[in-house]
């Protein structure tokens, strides 16, 4: 697995020039070369101008190339210090651990804070939100429905084809999408977010891969590492780092608004007084 700023890199190739194509691919192979060099230098090794490099690192999300290339040695230096973490592959607690770290730190590399408050902002202004979420991602876009039903959201959960071409019609200006996919190129997803477009519904996505055809037909992304990345891809899920990504939007919500913040108070209260009754049938 590279470490988190390649991995950006990795993933958004689909949307880069001929021009930042060739940038990306001797970054992902020559990092150390550009930590150690200016711009002017490594203008001159690819063979490109600096406006094209400074245009490059602005499209994964930095403000230059400085700003990229601080981002890149800290991401590394992070990695490796959690790749060269002593590990007992014999010892499956160790072994698995050690994936889900790298992957974690990759998914948190990834996450823009900006992109954090909008979706918590989007979230609470909706006033019916759908999330749509296919095969292993149901269950952990379920958890997060469940939760946005406890402070009072009213939410839908979507995870059929059939279910989610007929919720379209129930949805309008004031509805949010929330889509949890493995692939943007799904069979019927880009028509799908197409359709939901045309009726000015507002769209998250979180997705392990990228395309630069749906970048118009969303308002929010978030990418996360893919699992077949890992050392243990037979083993890991993704599950847990869009979990993350759920639970920081979650966090937000909660920290800025009181009044969401004492609903959910309440709705654990009643959650706990439940299961004290439940756990009380079995007490002698």
């Amino acid at each position: 697995m590279q470490s988190a700023v390649l991995l950006k890199i990795k993933t958004l190739e689909s949307s880069f020039t001929t021009s930042e194509y060739e940038i990306s691919r001797f970054v992902l192979d020559n990092p150390d070369f550009v930590i150690t060099n200016t711009i002017t230098t490594l203008a001159k090794k690819i063979n490109t101008s600096e406006a094209s490099i400074n245009r490059f690192c602005k499209k994964i999300g930095y403000k230059g190339f400085n700003k990229f290339k601080i981002a890149l040695a800290q991401s590394n230096i992070q990695f490796d210090k959690i790749s060269n973490e002593e590990i007992d592959e014999s010892n499956i607690m160790e072994y698995i651990t050690a994936d889900y770290k790298k992957m974690l730190a990759s998914t948190c590399a990834l996450l823009d804070t900006q992109h954090i408050d909008d979706a918590a902002s989007l979230i609470t202004l909706s006033r019916k939100i759908f999330i749509n979420s296919v095969y292993n991602t149901s269950f952990i876009s379920d958890e997060f429905a469940f939760k946005l039903k406890q402070i009072g959201l009213d939410v839908t959960s979507l995870k059929e084809n059939l279910e989610a071409q007929l919720a379209i019609e129930n949805m309008n200006s004031d509805s949010l999408l929330i889509a949890v996919v493995p692939s943007v190129i799904s069979k019927d997803f880009i028509p799908f977010l197409s359709n939901i477009k045309k009726k000015d519904v507002k769209v998250i996505l979180i997705a392990s891969n990228d395309n630069p055809k749906i970048n118009d037909l969303i308002d929010i992304k978030f990418l996360t590492p893919d699992h077949v990345m890992a050392d243990n891809p037979l083993v890991l899920t993704n599950s847990v780092m869009i979990s993350l990504i759920f639970d920081m939007i979650y966090a937000t919500i909660l920290r800025d608004n009181k009044g969401l913040r004492q609903k959910k108070m309440s709705s654990d209260t009643i959650i706990n007084s439940f299961q004290a009754a439940d756990s009380a049938i079995y007490e002698w």
